[in-house]
């Protein structure tokens, strides 16, 4: 079953280019391409798995103005000025990934199943820079040492069942301790604790989050 792909772009030559690039692969599903608030509006009735946008359709989309609840959007940042702090804003309105514009057709399709496969695709340095972004006071949070552990794994882009193997502890503990930190800072994502968190990373762990 093919994934439905959704192209939300201002300029229609690199719309069409991102369309060519992702009929290559039988497995992806273009069900349209939308260059107004109107025509994403129509689009997304048709239900698209994952949303591909520019950075101004990006910003239209993960705003209230439309439902995309549920749905996978991934940025393709042609501009490489985006700021810490506008990219936490939009990770916390529910922003996937971004990939940066001069990858190959190959990196752009993984990336769209990362997503659907309910991943996040953000290399090493954005990361590294949301982390290191505003360090405002915070109501201090006490963490337990194996909690301390486990939030240093996550920080790494470790899995549940990857951070049971190195502790030695069952996957369903790691569970348990996981929604013990979301509780505690308050999120419902791995990427959104460990931008709550930074404080409590190292400056070498927080350099390390790369595998997400």
């Amino acid at each position: 079953m093919s994934l439905n792909v959704l192209i939300c772009c201002r300029v229609n030559l690199y719309a069409e280019g991102l369309q060519k690039l992702l009929e290559e692969d039988s497995g992806l599903s273009v069900l349209g391409i939308s260059h107004t608030d109107t025509d994403i509006s129509k689009l997304m009735q048709y239900g698209p798995d994952v949303i591909v946008a520019d950075l101004p359709s990006c910003e239209k989309i993960l705003s209230s103005q439309f439902n995309t609840k549920g749905k996978k959007t991934l940025l393709i940042d042609e501009t490489n000025d985006i700021s810490a702090e506008q990219i936490k804003k939009m990770i916390a309105n529910g922003l996937g990934g971004i990939l940066a514009m001069d990858v190959d057709s190959r990196i752009l399709q993984k990336a769209i199943r990362k997503l659907h496969d309910g991943e996040l695709w953000f290399d090493r340095h954005t990361i590294h820079d949301v982390l290191s972004q505003g360090e405002e006071e915070k109501e201090e949070i006490h963490l337990t040492k194996k909690e301390k552990e486990i939030l240093s794994h996550i920080c790494s882009g470790f899995s549940n069942k990857e951070i049971a193997k190195k502790m030695f502890i069952s996957e369903q503990t790691v569970k348990s301790h996981c929604n013990h930190l979301f509780k505690k800072f308050g999120v419902r994502s791995r990427l959104k604790l460990a931008i709550s968190a930074p404080e409590c990373l190292t400056e070498n762990q927080k350099k390390n989050v790369s595998r997400w």
